[in-house]
This record gives C-alpha cells, structure tokens and sequence, in this order.
C-alpha cells in the first residue's frame, strides 16, 4: 500500500521466490513520512526475515527527491536496526550523482551499495553482493 505525505511516496513488497524486498521511493519527504516509512520497513523486513530466511534489498530511489538534511538525518538514524534484519546485499538505485552522494551518506554499511544502473544492481543482487 502506498504511503502519501506531503508529496512523498513508498512502497515496500516482498518477493517470496527471489527473496528480495523492494522498496520504491518517489518525492520530497517529510520527517512523519520518513517516521513511517522507517517503522513499516522495520517490520516488514522482520517478517520476512522470520519467514523466509535471509532476504536482499532493491531500493528503487530514481524517482525520489533530494531529501532535506532532517530526513537524511532520520534515515541514517534508522539503518543501524534495518542493519540488524538483513546481512545480504542491500542495493539502491538512483538517478544522478548527488542523489547517490546523499545515499551514500546512510547507506554505508559493507552490504550496501548505490547504483545509477537498475541493470547494475540487479546483477550485483543476483550474484549476492559478490561483484563489485
């Protein structure tokens, strides 16, 4: 289900078969819209954890705005725990240099890695983090 607040807009699903969790992410967020992103992505993301085993992220962020600092700020808050459900690749996807700059910024941990390329990091995914 899509979550909309001031402009912004997620949505977070799982695919069982290839065990990813996809998240799309489109407009300027707010901080209560970023709150709720970040508590519904904890809990899905435990779920699936608890159901399906080991699962890998695909964050399609190319439709996103560049965040105030505020989100920023929350969304780095927030990876510490999202950390602690999964330890397989985590790939983003945007679509410019300073947008991946900025996710780069919370996205940083060993099993993370941002893309220009969806093509890219599916591949990336599909080979389980092991290309660089």
């Amino acid at each position: 289900m899509p979550m909309v607040a001031d402009g912004g807009m997620y949505t977070i699903s799982f695919d069982a078969p290839t065990k990813t969790l996809t998240i799309v992410t489109e407009g300027f967020w707010s901080v209560a819209t970023t709150a709720a992103f970040s508590a519904e992505l904890l809990a899905r993301g435990t779920a699936a954890r608890l159901y399906h085993g080991r699962f890998v992220v695909l964050a399609d962020l190319r439709k996103a705005a560049i965040q105030p600092l505020k989100v920023i700020d929350a969304l780095e808050a927030m990876m510490p725990k999202a950390l602690k459900v999964t330890s397989a690749p985590i790939a983003a996807v945007v679509a410019s240099h300073l947008a991946k700059l900025q996710t780069e910024r919370y996205l940083k941990a060993e099993n993370c890695r941002t893309f220009l390329d969806i093509d890219e990091a599916k591949a990336w995914l599909a080979g389980d983090g092991t290309a660089a």
